[in-house]
């Protein structure tokens, strides 16, 4: 019994020895945390970086009032020289382990990022789990600068503006290197934009995707709802608001859609003609209901029901045309879903697929179960008399 507390003792001892102490012999006090960051493509084709670092004698609750961060900047012809001017107005090591965002001016993202996305792949300081966004209209470190009153560190606010509003974060730099890899598929990236907030402050916003082409070139945007519909279809969404005018109820109902499912069956003849039939299923209730039928009654649910689909449906349609025919690029799993599908033709079109993509045959449906009317079926707003029973 002796010798095996002995034993304990000596191993907690060694466990405290060499845990000790940094493993890279760089002290706390002696890193910058680099907590975001941005790339920017200047007029005379220089770069300009940027980044945010944690000012941490400023975090704590008796430093309130003071920002708790600062921005540091450099330029250079290469991307390597611009991150290098700003190291040298640095005291400290620059670490990157606590990076969660990245964002890429409008102009960067039109000319290509190959060679950003290079560095990113050479650099192991790098976090894998990191989210790189475009700045529509704007430039990288507009983000950078945008102050967000909810949160010390405004660089966060984009990573939670995307969870709230049901959108998967720490995605974004491992699905596009994943997209950008494959075959058939185009990568995106989220969008933020900023607009004009509580007067005179501007704030940030999510805005929707941005669609790349194969020379990671921007070739244009998806905006929030289209946004939306793309991540259902590849079942990366938990939450979407609908709205749709019911004609025959002379309003509009609200939805709110929080259960996701998507199926997708393909096919595919002799001549390398390609369909797709998707099918999009959905749970939710009624957030408002701005039309004259009391929705505790089957018939009227129904109604709402059925319009809503068949609205969606028709949305959901429109977003995959404009996909399919204005930016030419797969960026809705079509050719993953062929390779699991039909793999023995999938190695036959797959170099062909540029050209087959815009011409696939898709089809929609979806279908919203909803389940809750609220406290009230009827809407407030109405006489009795007035109500659609």
């Amino acid at each position: 019994m002796m010798k095996q507390r002995l034993g304990v003792f000596i191993g907690l001892i060694l466990c405290i020895i060499i845990t000790t102490g940094c493993w890279d012999r760089v002290e706390l006090s002696d890193r910058a945390f680099d907590l975001a960051a941005s790339t920017d493509l200047m007029e005379d084709g220089s770069y300009l970086t940027a980044a945010q670092f944690i000012i941490p004698s400023r975090i704590s609750a008796g430093a309130s009032g003071e920002q708790p961060y600062f921005i540091e900047t450099g330029t250079g012809k290469t991307l390597l020289e611009a991150i290098q001017k700003t190291r040298q107005k640095l005291s400290r090591i620059i670490t990157r382990g606590h990076r969660r965002n990245y964002y890429i001016g409008e102009d960067l993202a039109k000319h290509g990022i190959g060679e950003l996305l290079d560095g990113f792949s050479r650099d192991p300081g790098n976090r894998i789990r990191l989210d790189i966004w475009v700045v529509k209209g704007g430039k990288g470190m507009d983000a950078l600068k945008v102050h967000y009153p909810l949160e010390k560190i405004p660089s966060i606010a984009s990573v939670k503006i995307h969870r709230a509003v049901g959108g998967t974060t720490a995605t974004s730099y491992l699905d596009f290197m994943m997209a950008a890899s494959s075959e058939g598929s185009s990568p995106t990236l989220p969008v933020v934009d900023i607009v004009q907030g509580a007067a005179p402050q501007e704030t940030i916003r999510f805005y929707g995707r941005a669609i790349f082409n194969h020379d990671y070139k921007l070739v244009g945007y998806l905006n929030f709802v289209e946004g939306a519909y793309r991540q259902w279809i590849l079942k990366r969404i938990s939450y979407l608001d609908l709205a749709e005018e019911i004609p025959e109820a002379g309003g509009n109902v609200g939805v709110i859609v929080n259960s996701f499912g998507s199926k997708i069956r393909s096919s595919v003849s002799e001549k390398n003609k390609v369909k797709m039939e998707i099918e999009l299923t959905g749970a939710g209730h009624v957030a408002e209901n701005n039309t004259n039928l009391n929705l505790n009654k089957g018939k009227n649910l129904k109604l709402v029901q059925n319009e809503l689909n068949k609205k969606t449906s028709e949305h959901v349609l429109a977003m995959i045309t404009k996909v399919q025919k204005q930016f030419g690029t797969d960026v809705l799993g079509f050719d993953q879903v062929m390779n699991r599908q039909h793999p023995a033709q999938w190695n036959k079109i797959k170099g062909q697929w540029n050209t087959i993509f815009p011409n696939i045959e898709v089809s929609v449906r979806v279908n919203i179960n909803l389940k809750y009317m609220g406290l009230v079926g009827p809407p407030l707003q109405y006489k009795e008399s007035e109500i659609k029973k």
